[in-house]
C-alpha cells in the first residue's frame, strides 16, 4: 500500500536551500577552475598532445553538468511534489539513492584544497539525512 503524505514546508525548505548550497558552490568553483592558467597548464601537463583550452572549458563545463543534475532535477521535483502532488516512499528511496551516488561521485573527487568540496559534501550528508527522515515521517503518519 502506498501512503501519501504531504511535504513538511520546513522540509522543503532545508531540502531547497541544500540544494542551492550545492549547485552554487560548484557553479563558483568551475568557474575559479576555469580561469585558473595554472590548473590548465597542469592539465594540459597531464594530457597527451592536447592543448586546446576550449576542449579544457568543455571537459570543465561537462563535469560542472554532471555534478549538479541531480540536486537540480531533486530540488525542482521536490519543490513542485509539495506544491501539487505527494511523496510517499518510492520518492525517498529513489532520490536518496540518486543523491548518494551524486555523493559518491563528488566524494571520490578529492579535492582536500577546496574549501567548496568540503562545504558541498557537508550539504550532501545534511541533505541525505533530511531524507532519510522523511521515511520516519511517512512511518509515524501511517501508523496514525
Amino acid at each position: 500500500m502506498s501512503f501519501n503524505i504531504k511535504l513538511p514546508e520546513k522540509k522543503l525548505y532545508i531540502i531547497l536551500i541544500l540544494c542551492a548550497i550545492i549547485i552554487c558552490l560548484n557553479s563558483i568553483e568551475v568557474m575559479m577552475n576555469v580561469k585558473d592558467i595554472e590548473l590548465y597548464e597542469e592539465w594540459i601537463s597531464n594530457q597527451e598532445d592536447i592543448e586546446d583550452y576550449e576542449l579544457y572549458v568543455t571537459w570543465n563545463l561537462s563535469y560542472y553538468f554532471i555534478k549538479i543534475i541531480i540536486p537540480m532535477v531533486f530540488g525542482i521535483y521536490t519543490y513542485f511534489a509539495s506544491k501539487y502532488i505527494r511523496i510517499n516512499r518510492i520518492y525517498v528511496y529513489i532520490w536518496s539513492i540518486l543523491l548518494l551516488v551524486s555523493f559518491i561521485i563528488s566524494l571520490i573527487e578529492l579535492k582536500f584544497d577546496s574549501i567548496f568540496y568540503y562545504i558541498s559534501i557537508l550539504s550532501y550528508i545534511i541533505l541525505i539525512f533530511t531524507l532519510l527522515y522523511l521515511i520516519k515521517f511517512i512511518n509515524n503518519r501511517e501508523n496514525s
